[in-house]
C-alpha cells in the first residue's frame, strides 16, 4: 500500500469516527439516556449543537477526499469498506436527525380545536391544566388543556384573552406549566430541542438558547439566566375545572395524534409501567408524588400519599399558615393561605362523610375544599390560593433546591 493510500485510510478512519460521535453525542447528552442526564455535559451539549455544521464541513470534507482516494487507488478491502462507512454514517445522520430529533418525536397540534363545556367529548375524570386570564369587561376567559393531549404535544401555543401563552407539559417529570413566550418583550417561537435534569428543554428561535420547562428559565445560550413569565395554571380533572370555570372552552383532540394520545394511558391515574413516566407508590423517592406549595420565596414539599389519607394538612411555610385539601375526586387539589377571610385568625378543618367538605371542628362552620365558606357569618368567602403543583419528588427537589419537605 502506498504512503498516500495510507493517509486515506487513516484520515477516512478519523473523520468517520469524529462525525459518528458527533452525531451521537450531539442526541445522547439531551435525550433521557441512562448517564446522559446529571453529568454537567450541558455546556458541551450546547457547543456541540451548535458547532455541528462546521464540524460537518470539515470533518465531511476530509472524509470525502479520503472516499475518493480510497476507492480510486486502494485495496479491494478498502474500497468495500468505504461506501459501506458512508453508508453507516448516513443512517446515524438520519436517524440523529430525524426519529431521534425531540420536536419530531413530539409534535405540536396541526389543528387546535376548542369545545365549550356542554360540547367537550372530555371524560370528568380527566386532568386538565386549565388558566383563567382577565378580558376587558372584567370577567375571566378560561380555557383548559388536558394532560393526555399535552404529555405527548409538549408544547401548545395558544391566544387567550388576547394574550400568546405557550403551554407546556413534561411528563419525565410530570410538571406542567404556562408561559408567556416572550424573549426581550417579544412573541418567539420555541422548539423541543430535548432534555436536561430530566426535564423537558426548549430552544427559542431567535438567540438559540435552551430553556428548562420546570422553571422557565434559559440555562444555555445568550440569554442564561432569564426566565420566561410564568402564569399561574391549575391541575385538575375537568369536572372539576368546569363546575369553577362554567363558561370554559376544552382543548380537542387533533385526530393526527391519536395514537399518540393512546401511548399516555395510565399516566393520569399514575399507572403506567416505566422508568421515566411511571408513578412510584411509596412517599419521597424519585417517582413518587408530591403537591408543592409557593409561598413568596418560599417552598415546600406535600407527600401525596399522606394528602390522599388526611384529605387536608396544615402546616407551615416559612412563617405562612397554609392548608392543603384534596378534592371529592381523589384527584384535584388546592393550597391556601389558613387565614380566615378579613381576619388573622386561623382556620382549622377536619374531614366529615362528605369527600369535598371540610368543617371547623369549634363553630361546625363547613368549608368545600376549594376554599369556599359553604355556610356560617363567612359564606361565600374564599381563602387566598396559593400556587401548587402536582410532580415527582425529583423535579421539584430539583428545579426548587430551597425547598423544604413535610415528612
Amino acid at each position: 500500500m502506498s504512503e498516500n493510500s495510507r493517509l486515506a485510510g487513516w484520515l477516512f478512519s478519523l473523520s468517520l469516527l469524529g462525525l459518528l460521535l458527533a452525531e451521537a453525542l450531539r442526541v445522547y447528552w439531551i435525550m433521557p439516556m441512562p448517564g446522559s442526564q446529571g453529568g454537567g455535559t450541558l455546556a458541551w451539549a450546547y457547543w456541540l449543537q451548535r458547532s455541528i455544521w462546521p464540524l460537518r464541513v470539515v470533518l465531511g470534507g476530509a472524509l470525502l477526499w479520503a472516499t475518493l482516494r480510497l476507492l480510486a487507488r486502494g485495496r479491494w478491502g478498502a474500497r468495500i469498506a468505504a461506501p459501506l462507512g458512508l453508508v453507516v454514517l448516513g443512517v446515524v445522520i438520519w436517524q440523529a436527525n430525524g426519529p431521534m430529533s425531540a420536536d419530531v418525536m413530539f409534535r405540536q397540534p396541526q389543528t387546535l380545536r376548542f369545545a365549550d363545556r356542554g360540547a367537550a367529548t372530555l371524560a370528568p375524570q380527566a386532568l386538565v391544566l386549565g388558566i383563567a386570564l382577565p378580558v376587558a369587561n372584567g370577567a375571566d376567559e378560561a380555557r383548559a388543556y388536558p394532560v393526555r393531549f399535552l404529555g405527548y404535544h409538549h408544547q401548545v401555543r395558544d391566544v387567550v384573552a388576547g394574550q400568546e401563552v405557550m403551554v407546556t407539559y413534561c411528563t419525565v417529570c410530570r410538571t406542567g406549566r404556562v408561559f408567556r413566550p416572550l424573549v426581550d418583550g417579544i412573541v418567539d417561537d420555541f422548539r423541543l430541542v430535548g432534555m436536561d435534569q430530566w426535564n423537558a428543554m426548549f430552544e427559542d428561535r431567535r438567540s438559540g438558547s435552551w430553556w428548562h420547562q420546570a422553571n422557565g428559565e434559559a440555562v444555555a445560550g445568550p440569554l442564561t439566566g432569564h426566565r420566561l413569565a410564568e402564569i399561574e395554571s391549575r391541575q385538575m380533572t375537568w369536572a372539576a375545572w368546569s363546575a369553577l370555570h362554567p363558561e370554559t372552552t376544552v382543548m380537542e383532540p387533533d385526530p393526527a395524534f391519536a395514537d399518540r394520545y393512546a401511548r399516555m394511558d395510565g399516566f393520569e391515574e399514575g399507572t403506567r409501567q416505566g422508568g421515566l413516566t411511571g408513578r412510584d407508590p411509596a412517599s419521597w423517592n424519585e417517582k413518587s408524588w408530591v403537591v408543592g406549595v409557593l409561598a413568596g420565596d418560599a417552598a415546600r414539599a406535600f407527600d401525596w400519599n399522606e394528602l390522599e389519607e388526611k384529605r387536608v394538612l396544615a402546616d407551615r411555610i416559612g412563617d405562612l399558615p397554609v392548608l392543603v385539601t384534596l378534592g371529592a375526586d381523589g384527584a384535584s387539589f388546592y393550597a391556601f393561605d389558613a387565614r380566615q377571610p378579613g381576619s388573622s385568625e386561623l382556620l382549622a378543618l377536619e374531614i366529615t362523610p362528605s369527600p369535598g367538605v371540610f368543617v371547623e371542628p369549634v363553630a361546625g362552620w363547613r368549608w368545600s375544599a376549594e376554599g369556599l365558606a359553604l355556610d356560617g357569618p363567612r359564606a361565600g368567602a374564599r381563602l387566598a390560593p396559593l400556587r401548587a403543583y402536582q410532580e415527582f419528588w425529583h423535579s421539584w427537589r430539583t428545579f426548587r433546591p430551597e425547598t423544604t419537605a413535610r415528612r
